[in-house]
């Protein structure tokens, strides 16, 4: 079984493209389809699927998912091999200790404006992003101090070895053009400026004339945000250059196009509520506790007996790998919890032991005359998500599980997310994001350990990474977190979610376009591409074979 779905390519085409133009009275996007080999593009059509996620504004969550670099700097960036590098500090030390980080500033940043990037703009983004708390946590960050123009020390309350990642995500704010609508026109000093924003439609993006690197060549880039039919449509009539595919569409052959293939560590999953109903009720007011879920034989059976090769090759037609952990492949990662799946038998066998048992031959177990049966929240606008539970609540049955899909949106998913599972995703380029989603004392914040996970063996691990001075010696706690032979927060230990699929990132675009030297992909499939969208360049050269 491979999913696939019937689409009107041309009707679909036109219909995307009309609608576009009938949003704006101002300049639409044109594509020459019939450009020679050797001509020199320097503008780009992209079909990103959706909206920006956080709409240029990292209170509301931009930054998190690889967009840091196109409109913003930052303090500190990744090299493709993720290593920490400079940006707005071009150098920065750190204590013995860890409490201290010094940052020494470039004087060679402007905001899209013109205006000068100053340690002023640094301080108000970071204390805003403190005092919102919704998104950011920083509630380590003590103080930030300005010594003079171009040196700044940030003070900690205690060592945070994630720190220097939130240092690559966190874009610096204009501190005098910030307000509640900043989405609709952002200032930032990265390599590309927003010039037109239809919301929910498309975004204009135009280099930079103030920008301190080397001016990208690319010197206009329209984002389009089509759904994926209307988006391979428009590559095949030429009015795209670029769309990110689902992975039923990742074969699809267009003239002069090519697939463009990235290993993520993008991973789906199910979330599994780990406390009893009548727990208590998150700080909004939303119920918190499964009884079904809550019981460990369910969230085991689930990790072993479900067959993540199918789903591999069914949900992402073999574009994709087994997942078992949210940092799957990543220098943090315990491989020891990559283990046999599909293991039925053995799945069934955990239940028996448990006390599950289907005593009336419906095809579901029941345990002191509760059903094991609970309904799997999806975001029915989600393809991939969407697919991925129909296959889970099909091969849970053969465990004598029965699940209800219910295909939804996220603002209901965000009122009982904390009760009953979700299809959930994650995958970042460090460990913050486990420690989050594990870590109890923020739980019910925002997407923070929405399973309400609660383990003080593994809160300690968690502590000593964040401590530690060394990355070698973070990562040591980091694996025993997940493991350490008799608990953990994995498959193997407490299993708070069910960790499924590891996605490829699939583009079809120009044959022509290079996108430079890409790092693994993380969560986020639209946006991971355009990290680097600077160094984008074009290669007439280039072919499709």
């Amino acid at each position: 079984m491979k999913f696939k779905r019937c689409i009107s390519l041309v009707c679909t085409g036109l219909l995307a493209v009309s609608v576009l133009a009938g949003c704006s009275s101002q300049e639409q996007p044109v594509v020459n389809a019939d450009q020679t080999s050797s001509e020199i593009k320097e503008e780009l059509v992209i079909s990103m699927g959706t909206r920006p996620p956080g709409e240029f504004d990292p209170r509301k969550r931009w930054g998190l998912y690889s967009q840091s670099q196109i409109l913003h700097s930052t303090l500190l960036k990744k090299t493709p091999q993720l290593e920490i590098v400079g940006d707005f500090a071009k150098e920065f030390e750190v204590s013995e200790d860890g409490l201290i980080w010094t940052f020494h500033l470039d004087d060679n940043f402007k905001f899209s404006n013109g205006e000068d990037v100053t340690a002023e703009d640094v301080k108000f983004t970071y204390e805003m992003l403190k005092e919102d708390g919704v998104n950011w946590d920083l509630s380590f960050l003590k103080k930030v101090e300005i010594k003079d123009d171009k040196t700044m020390v940030f003070h900690l309350s205690e060592p945070r070895s994630t720190f220097f990642a939130q240092l690559t995500e966190i874009v610096i704010l204009p501190k005098d053009h910030y307000d509640d609508n900043y989405s609709e026109n952002p200032i930032g000093s990265g390599p590309y400026m927003l010039v037109q924003w239809d919301k929910d439609q498309q975004a204009i993006l135009e280099a930079n004339p103030y920008f301190h690197g080397k001016a990208p060549h690319f010197k206009k880039i329209t984002l389009l945000f089509l759904d994926e039919n209307a988006a391979l449509a428009a590559a095949k009539n030429g009015t795209v250059d670029l769309i990110y595919t689902l992975p039923e569409f990742a074969d699809e052959e267009i003239e002069g196009f090519k697939q463009f293939s990235y290993e993520s560590n993008d991973v789906r999953g199910v979330s599994m509520p780990t406390q009893k109903s009548g727990y208590g009720k998150t700080p909004e007011g939303y119920p918190i506790g499964n009884d079904v879920t809550s019981d460990i034989a369910i969230r085991k059976a689930m990790f072993i007996g479900l067959d993540r090769e199918e789903m591999v090759n069914t949900v992402l037609n073999g574009h994709g790998k087994k997942a078992f952990s949210l940092v799957d492949k990543m220098p943090w990662w315990n491989e020891e919890t990559a283990v046999e799946d599909n293991r039925v038998e053995e799945a069934m066998a955990i239940l028996e032991e448990a006390g599950w048992v289907d005593t009336d031959n419906d095809g579901i177990r029941e345990k002191d005359g509760l059903k094991a049966s609970f309904k799997l929240y999806h975001p029915s606008a989600d393809v991939v998500r969407t697919n991925t539970a129909l296959v889970v609540a099909e091969q849970a049955k053969k465990l004598g599980i029965d699940i209800e899909l219910v295909g939804s949106n996220w603002d209901e998913m965000q009122t009982i997310m904390h009760s009953s599972p979700i299809l959930f995703a994650g995958g970042r380029h460090h460990p913050h994001q486990f420690h989050t989603m594990h870590d109890i004392k923020g739980a019910g914040i925002s997407y923070n350990n929405i399973v309400y996970y609660d383990n003080p063996v593994v809160a300690g691990y968690m502590e000593k990474a964040m401590h530690a001075s060394k990355q070698e010696e973070a990562n040591k706690y980091w694996k025993l977190a997940q493991w350490d032979g008799e608990t953990g927060a994995s498959g193997l230990g407490d299993v708070p979610f069910v960790w499924l699929i590891r996605l490829d990132h699939i583009h079809l675009g120009d044959a022509r376009i290079n996108f430079g030297e890409q790092p693994i992909h993380t969560h986020g499939h639209e946006w991971s591409l355009l990290a680097n969208v600077g160094e984008w360049t074009w290669d007439a050269e280039a072919t499709a074979e």
